[in-house]
């Protein structure tokens, strides 16, 4: 059950593309970085994005009663229940595979660059820490790509999603309903589901300690460059995370 060439260059382009110096960065090509964006089939997702959040704003569930305005001391309370399963995204874990990508991240992560990192296991039980209070799954690759395109966006921006949980929970809500829909993703093998989930919880959580690590220095350059790279990866898939604003309605355009 080992990883393919292919799934290996993809996973290679996402592990170093977005987390390494800007030397790695500029050794890889634009068609590899196109590559790795057909196989989710997310070209030009920035539009669907906020159109999906903007018909979830102003969509009451089936049969529903509009409830009471929310407080403000309510609306920051973080959901612990998921609103949509999104089945077709779901995995069944299966530990050969984990040990796989274990592997792939090991071997790519024992060099200087990345002295000191924390381990693999680490990385992937922060990330689902860090959204199980969200409702996200740990077993469901569209909340995974939900969940690294909401740490891009704090990285960026260097702000706290935290402060806007029922906008994370809107930006899930949307993330997988076109990944659903419209991209490739649902219909991966379970195995490739796992992957792909597991190698963007280690490319998310990798970006975010260089990310910490870069600020604690006050290395200002090193730090643009990461958030460059950030840039052009998530162009790659049609949004603009600098453009972009987390709110309690999810990502919204100003």
């Amino acid at each position: 059950m080992a990883i393919s060439k292919t799934h290996a260059k993809i996973a290679a382009i996402a592990l170093l593309g977005l987390a390494s110096t800007p030397q790695v960065w500029a050794q890889e090509t634009g068609a590899d970085i196109d590559s790795f964006n057909r196989s989710l089939g997310l070209e030009g997702m920035g539009a669907d994005l906020t159109n999906v959040e903007h018909e979830l704003a102003h969509t009451e569930p089936s049969g529903a009663a509009p409830g009471p305005k929310k407080t403000a001391a309510k609306q920051k309370r973080a959901p612990v229940q998921r609103s949509t399963e999104f089945s077709d995204l779901a995995f069944n874990s299966n530990p050969d595979v984990t040990n796989k990508v274990r592997a792939f991240y090991t071997s790519y992560t024992n060099s200087a660059a990345y002295a000191g990192m924390p381990s693999f296991d680490t990385m992937i039980n922060r990330f689902d820490r860090r959204f199980s209070n969200y409702g996200f799954s740990s077993n469901n690759l569209g909340d995974t790509f939900a969940g690294y395109l909401i740490i891009a966006w704090e990285i960026i921006h260097n702000a706290d999603a935290s402060s806007h949980p029922s906008g994370i929970r809107r930006v899930r809500e949307a993330v997988c309903q076109i990944l659903e829909q419209k991209g490739k993703a649902a219909r991966f093998s379970n195995e490739n589901k796992q992957k792909y989930s597991e190698v963007f919880k280690c490319l998310t959580e990798l970006v975010r300690e260089q990310d910490q690590r870069l600020r604690q220095a006050n290395n200002g350059a090193a730090q643009q460059q990461l958030e460059s790279q950030i840039v052009q990866t998530a162009r790659k898939f049609g949004i603009d995370l600098r453009r972009l604003r987390l709110t309690d309605q999810g990502f919204v355009n100003g």
